[in-house]
């Protein structure tokens, strides 16, 4: 009896160990992007940006055009880095085998394309569904503000670093100044939980 709780333990204890050396980390992915995905960046630059991040470094690195592009956040499932002044990346874990990421890009208003990918960086059919502007507008928005804002539906998306929230923010800035004036408590965040749908 005493042997067999023996093995049973060993056989526990290895996997264990197994599962948690096997985890996959976000990290990881991004080391291994194809560098079709990160065009600006080298595969060096990202390694880079790794080591500097786990040892409490400035995690900053010259991209192919000679400007900086910063690591920000790093943790088991999420990153966060800021390609170039006008674009940024965030990547979180979902499972094992998916992840969303988000490329968002400033000049100056933003807006985000969100994708997800296989573990392997396989583009997959799914999609996180794209709120409405409607979705953001309170009922008594004025009427030229809305169909200004239908007309350019510039939307913000941004990870959590904490669950798989993602959250959306509708962008008002190329709205004419008296239009940003009416607009002025009639919209609202977005925050949904990311469920894959078809597209």
């Amino acid at each position: 009896m005493r042997l067999a709780r023996f093995f049973f333990f060993l056989y526990s204890s290895f996997f264990i160990l197994h599962s948690s050396f096997s985890q996959i980390r976000i990290r990881d992915i991004y080391a291994a992007a194809p560098d079709s995905i990160f065009p600006l960046l080298t595969k060096n630059n990202r390694l880079d940006q790794i080591d500097f991040r786990e040892n409490n470094m400035q995690a900053v690195v010259k991209n192919r055009f000679d400007a900086h592009a910063e690591f920000v956040g790093l943790s088991e499932k999420y990153l966060q880095l800021c390609l170039s002044e006008h674009c940024s990346v965030e990547m979180r874990l979902l499972s094992d085998s998916v992840f969303c990421m988000v490329q968002t890009y400033s000049a100056p208003a933003s807006d985000s394309r969100v994708r997800l990918f296989d573990a392997d960086w396989h583009e997959l059919p799914q999609t996180i569904e794209r709120p409405a502007v409607d979705d953001f507008l309170s009922e008594d928005i004025d009427t030229d503000v809305r169909l200004a804002l239908q007309a350019l539906p510039l939307i913000k998306a941004s990870l959590s670093q904490n669950d798989d929230n993602i959250t959306w923010e509708l962008q008002t800035s190329e709205l004419t100044r008296e239009q940003r004036q009416k607009a002025g408590g009639k919209t609202h965040v977005i925050i949904r939980k990311l469920v894959l749908s078809q597209p």
